[in-house]
C-alpha cells in the first residue's frame, strides 16, 4: 500500500494527465488551488475522498 503522500501525488498526476481544470476542481470542492498543484502535499482523508468522488475514481484505483 502506498503512503499518503504517494496517493496525493497520484491524484495530482491524474488531474494533470487528464487536463482537468484546477480552478474548477477548487471551486467545486473548496480545496485550495495551490494544494491541487503541490506534489509534496498530503491530502486529508476527507479531501482525498472528496477528490476521488469528484473525479469518479475509486480510492483503491490509486494504489
Amino acid at each position: 500500500m502506498k503512503n499518503n503522500n504517494s496517493v496525493s501525488k497520484a491524484l495530482i498526476k491524474y488531474i494533470k494527465e487528464k487536463e482537468i481544470s484546477i480552478s474548477q476542481i477548487s471551486k467545486d470542492t473548496g480545496i485550495w488551488e495551490k494544494k491541487l498543484t503541490d506534489e509534496n502535499v498530503t491530502f486529508t482523508a476527507s479531501e482525498f475522498l472528496e477528490l476521488c468522488s469528484y473525479l469518479h475514481l475509486k480510492p483503491e484505483d490509486l494504489r
